[in-house]
């Protein structure tokens, strides 16, 4: 009869947790205002507000900073892999592939590539596949 007992000693992991929630419940859309001033919003708009808030700053500036962000190790696997795919399908060297990818995306390296350029070099390297 020993319940498991989640503590979550941050307060904005309550908030998060509970935003989490309320979002996933499918809820439908009410008006939502709020006493102190008049704002109107949709009950979604005023979850999604409050999960930014518990989340802090550390989440809008991870985003903001999401362009400059070098690929993780499965976005690089998954460009070699259509670099290596893409160059077998059409019989192309696959060195003068990657070249084409950097110029396309506008960059020295492949492997140099940022998460802003990723989908640049993913959309291009699917369309010259088919």
């Amino acid at each position: 009869m020993n319940e498991p007992v989640i503590k979550m000693d941050d307060q904005g992991e309550k908030i998060v947790f509970l935003a989490r929630e309320m979002l996933g419940a499918g809820v439908p859309d009410i008006e939502a205002k709020k006493k102190t001033a008049n704002v109107s919003m949709t009950f979604r708009t005023l979850c999604f507000t409050t999960l930014l808030a518990a989340a802090g700053g550390g989440a809008v500036t991870a985003y903001m900073h999401e362009a400059e962000r070098p690929l993780n190790r499965y976005e690089k696997i998954e460009i070699q892999a259509l670099v290596f795919y893409t160059a077998k399908l059409k019989g192309i060297d696959e060195d003068n592939l990657r070249r084409e990818v950097e110029q396309q995306v506008g960059i020295d390296r492949i492997d140099d590539m940022t998460a802003a350029e990723f989908p640049a070099a993913r959309k291009y390297l699917q369309e010259k596949a088919r």
